[in-house]
């Protein structure tokens, strides 16, 4: 097993309550500040007593690799299969091929960290895409709350690869998350900006990175299997792919019926293995997107028509509980 600790939180978000935005930005400036004086002050070897050498913490002591050759190897395969190659246009491609490239450059033999970058943005589309949905809808030009619900799926999905990789220290370096913050804002108006122009142009660009995302995801859990067995899963994915309602793990699957996927949970293979596996969803996701906002075939969430299937006996029988744990709990308070 592992013999370094995961960085597991008590709960997803960054703080108690919402505050101002001064307030937030002062705070967070304090942070990152405290950050790069330690990364600086310990680049010359001068550390605090709480000080934890970086080998001795995930992501490094994890002793995880990434071939990126393999990864284009595996590119190049995918799309010479008929009908698997994404036709994109020639800007969306150059850009992706730029993209990639600095991806190499810049986590070489950092798989964590790439896959945290990766995830940083990845999720960034699906906001896009449902503030262009709402300005749409604001303006009574178009609406559809189908698709707005199946994009808000997809980025609770992209969220929680996220938490996984802050699990195994994806973004314990400074230098990282400052590019991946920012990289994310620009990419934001970005998306908006081409979603503006061209439905389709915008899911056919998120089409590509996913595909990229499903081609590196592989190689990596192939790379590591047997490491990859030895070790335990985040808190957090555990919470997410067994939780006892998976709802919205359904509803970004739009290639499935609901209740037909439920992915073992064991170990850092599994999790890897599971993460691949959603973005080959998203990946059919976003075509059924791209044809849809061309042809007008409707893109719906699995759960539409479908009723629900526990019996009304059942439904009686769980408000009981739940109103005799309040009535409980009130009496205490007396």
């Amino acid at each position: 097993m592992c013999d370094c600790l995961y960085i597991e939180k008590s709960e997803y978000g960054d703080g108690t309550r919402p505050e101002n935005a001064l307030s937030l930005g002062l705070d967070n400036f304090r942070r990152q500040g405290g950050s790069i004086l330690q990364e600086a002050l310990a680049s010359v070897g001068i550390t605090g007593k709480d000080y934890v050498d970086p080998d001795l913490m995930p992501p490094n002591c994890l002793g995880l690799t990434l071939d990126s050759e393999a990864v284009r190897e595996a590119e190049r395969r995918r799309e010479a299969r008929a009908g698997e190659k994404v036709e994109a246009n020639p800007v969306s491609r150059v850009l992706y091929d730029v993209g990639c490239y600095f991806l190499d450059e810049l986590f070489e033999d950092r798989p964590i960290a790439r896959f945290w970058f990766l995830e940083t943005i990845a999720r960034i589309p699906y906001f896009s895409y449902v503030s262009m949905l709402h300005l749409y809808e604001s303006f009574g030009w178009w609406r559809e709350p189908e698709l707005r619900k199946v994009h808000n799926a997809q980025e609770y999905n992209e969220l929680h690869h996220l938490l996984i990789m802050e699990a195994l220290g994806g973004n314990a370096r400074f230098r990282d998350r400052f590019l991946g913050y920012h990289v994310a804002i620009a990419y934001y108006w970005a998306i908006c900006s081409l979603f503006l122009a061209s439905p389709a142009a915008a899911y056919e660009f998120m089409e590509l990175l996913e595909s990229h995302a499903v081609d590196t995801y592989s190689v990596f859990f192939n790379e590591n299997k047997e490491r990859l067995k030895t070790l335990p899963p985040p808190k957090v994915a555990r919470s997410y792919y067994k939780a006892a309602n998976l709802y919205l793990f359904d509803d970004f699957q739009v290639s499935k019926k609901p209740k037909t996927r439920r992915p073992p949970c064991d170990n850092l293979y599994d999790v890897f293995k599971n993460i691949s596996e959603d973005e080959a969803e998203h990946v059919r996701t976003m075509k059924a997107c791209k044809d849809y906002s061309r042809v007008g075939d409707i893109v719906v969430s699995p759960h539409l028509g479908i009723t629900d299937d526990v019996d009304e006996e059942e439904k009686r029988r769980a408000w009981l509980e739940w109103s005799e744990m309040l009535n409980s709990g009130a009496e205490e308070d007396f």
